[in-house]
């Protein structure tokens, strides 16, 4: 005759830990997520784990060719003011960066020929997308101590900040003291950030943004719709 209480212990033997079962949850419905087009990946990448092989880069460059210091705001998330941007975020920018001209000192901000920067800064608020990368230079190498600052904000509360500064980063092997390469793993632009950095008088910034996830929702119809009638 079978001892039941073996069987029982046998099988409580092979059942896995509450967290275990947990984590193995929340991974398959990420990945449920990711093959709806909730989350999109880069041509040469197509998981989180090699992220770091992402080469789609939106580049931003910033030209001062004034006397005096100015704090810019390279994507001021859902505020569309510098007024805004004080009472929500508590940063004080003097201008929000764009195509050309952004403030009467010459502070220009610029991108790669195929997009524009209002358009990266439209996109990001609608497609959450990860910052995988940051490759800084700048024209003087006192611009590397400046801050690039990504402040995370809601309707009800401050959430903190994420300060990443460009020297910093500077590793031994590096040749040219004026470009730095940061890498990054929890970095976001979204709606809900507010990325600003002060360019001192006379300097070009420039700063390649590697794009690793985006959230995009737009491209969720389209792949239910091809898996549907696959």
């Amino acid at each position: 005759m079978v001892d039941k209480r073996k069987l029982s212990n046998k099988f409580t033997g092979i059942m896995l830990p509450n967290q275990t079962i947990n984590a193995e949850m929340a991974k398959r419905q990420a990945l449920r997520s990711i093959g709806a087009g909730l989350v999109k990946f880069s041509g040469n990448t197509s998981s989180f784990a090699d992220e770091s092989k992402t080469q789609e880069v939106f580049q931003i460059k910033l030209v001062n060719s004034d006397t005096d210091d100015h704090v810019i705001a390279l994507h001021p998330g859902l505020l569309a003011s510098v007024a805004e941007i004080a009472a929500v975020a508590g940063v004080t920018v003097e201008a929000i960066a764009t195509d050309g001209t952004v403030i009467a000192t010459k502070v220009t901000g610029s991108t790669k020929a195929n997009t524009t920067i209002k358009f990266f800064q439209a996109f990001v608020n609608k497609n959450a997308t990860r910052i995988i990368r940051m490759q800084v230079q700048a024209s003087a190498e006192d611009q590397l101590s400046e801050s690039i600052v990504i402040t995370k904000i809601n309707p009800t509360t401050r959430l903190g900040n994420q300060v990443i500064t460009p020297a910093d980063y500077k590793r031994s092997t590096d040749t040219n003291a004026k470009l730095v390469t940061i890498d990054l793993s929890q970095h976001q632009l979204d709606d809900q950030s507010v990325m600003h950095t002060n360019l001192l008088a006379g300097s070009t910034l420039t700063i390649n943004l590697y794009l690793g996830a985006a959230r995009n929702d737009a491209a969720m119809l389209e792949s239910i719709a091809a898996s549907a009638k696959a």
